[in-house]
């Protein structure tokens, strides 16, 4: 299909791999929110080329096709960009994130009551502990990588206990996220044999830590997914897997680039991180501006279900349809002076852990993480400071910092 804005890489990670093209959204939010996208091959990275996609960029059109599962389905095409390969849909479907209701509905319903606020709330005691470890042992140093020895560390430590696994295999979960979401990273990925690899090494630890909870079943959520029945019968080894999947990397992958980000955005504005650091008590709306401004998913693709229209565009049964949440968080009709950095800005209905049927279970859990642990680094670490530019990770779907150096005068007596 020849259109005005066909040429514009946005499904290439090489787009995002230096910073977000925000004034490309904000031109096709303007001329073309609906907007059809080619998929050229690019084979110095072994892709082929694609079918194209619809990129929808306005906040309006992203929350509309967000809650019409029936018209805009995850289960059609998957949720990934890029079409997975014919053999791989099948057992893509087994994921919740790529599955419709009803089958989305009673998955959702096994895991909703581990992450609702009374039962987050019940938590805090052990993130606060987790986060006071982290700082004992950056704090002598000086210096540190913010998102290895900070930014990961709290989401790992903590979805640990949410599964119930040793507190020490936390680094198997994090070198599976980064072989699975930095495939296309030269740092993470580009080798099919360790990106395959991962998976095999984490359902089969999967498998083994369902057949401890299976027999000593545990309060953490693991238990409540591997003994649970759906319509009368277990979820099968497969579905175990997928779920699995999902839960280690949902779970990591966007708590830590929620809070490298959120630090690096402060780092540029360092008259509302010195606001901050006075009075903590703002963070929870500063955070959610964080969200708005770096979110840590770019965008979503959904599946069109039968012939329809968005936003005054005809789009046919079958299509592509990507909704970009950094663009629509962005959007000019719903924030006031969007691309300004904002800790006071209210209200702020960014779209940055989705909307309807999918809405991100663990929303409330990464806030409260992302709460604790920076004003747990304002107490301890005062003067802390980013220290160089940020590496971005290579994606087209996370908006990912590889590492951010850090520094700090060093603290050793506590």
């Amino acid at each position: 299909m020849t259109t005005a804005f066909a040429h514009l890489r946005l499904g290439d990670p090489d787009t995002y791999a230096k910073a977000m093209p925000y004034e490309t959204f904000a031109r096709l939010r303007r001329e073309a929110p609906v907007a059809w996208i080619d998929e050229p091959a690019r084979p110095e990275h072994g892709v082929e080329a694609g079918p194209g996609f619809w990129a929808v960029t306005r906040h309006a059109d992203v929350d509309a096709v967000s809650r019409d599962q029936a018209t805009f389905s995850s289960w059609r095409g998957t949720t990934f960009l890029h079409d997975p390969k014919p053999h791989e849909v099948p057992l893509l479907r087994q994921m919740m994130l790529n599955m419709d209701p009803p089958e989305h509905t009673n998955l959702r319903r096994i895991v909703s009551r581990v992450f609702t606020p009374r039962a987050v709330a019940e938590l805090v005691d052990s993130i606060e502990g987790y986060a006071a470890t982290i700082v004992d042992r950056i704090a002598p140093n000086g210096e540190a990588d913010f998102v290895e020895q900070v930014a990961a560390e709290m989401p790992l430590l903590v979805l640990a206990d949410v599964l119930g696994i040793p507190g020490s295999d936390r680094h198997l979960l994090f070198d599976w996220t980064n072989r699975l979401i930095g495939y296309d990273d030269p740092e993470f990925g580009g080798d099919e044999k360790q990106f395959r690899s991962a998976f095999a090494e984490m359902f089969a630890y999967a498998a083994e830590e369902t057949e401890k909870k299976r027999a000593t079943p545990g309060d953490d959520v693991w238990s409540r997914i591997v003994n649970a029945e759906v319509d009368g019968e277990r979820l099968t080894p497969g579905e175990l897997d997928r779920f699995f999947q999902l839960l280690v990397v949902a779970g990591n992958e966007t708590t830590r680039n929620h809070l490298t980000g959120g630090l690096y955005a402060l780092s540029l504005h360092p008259d509302q991180w010195a606001r901050l650091r006075r009075d903590p008590d703002l963070l929870p709306r500063a955070l959610d501006e964080v969200l708005r401004w770096w979110p840590p998913v770019i965008q979503f693709r959904r599946t069109a279900t039968k012939d329809t229209t968005l936003a005054g565009q005809p789009i046919a049964e079958g299509d592509k349809v990507v909704i970009f949440y950094a663009s629509a968080n962005r959007d000019e009709t719903v924030f006031d002076d969007p691309d300004r950095f904002d800790i006071d800005r209210d209200p702020n209905p960014h779209l940055s852990f989705g909307i309807g049927p999918h809405f991100c279970l663990g929303a409330t859990l990464a806030k409260l993480e992302a709460r604790v642990m920076l004003t747990e680094l304002f107490r301890r670490l005062p003067d802390l400071e980013v220290a160089g530019s940020p590496e971005r990770l290579r994606s087209n779907f996370i908006n990912g910092i590889r590492h951010l150096p850090v520094r700090f005068t060093p603290q050793r007596d506590q």
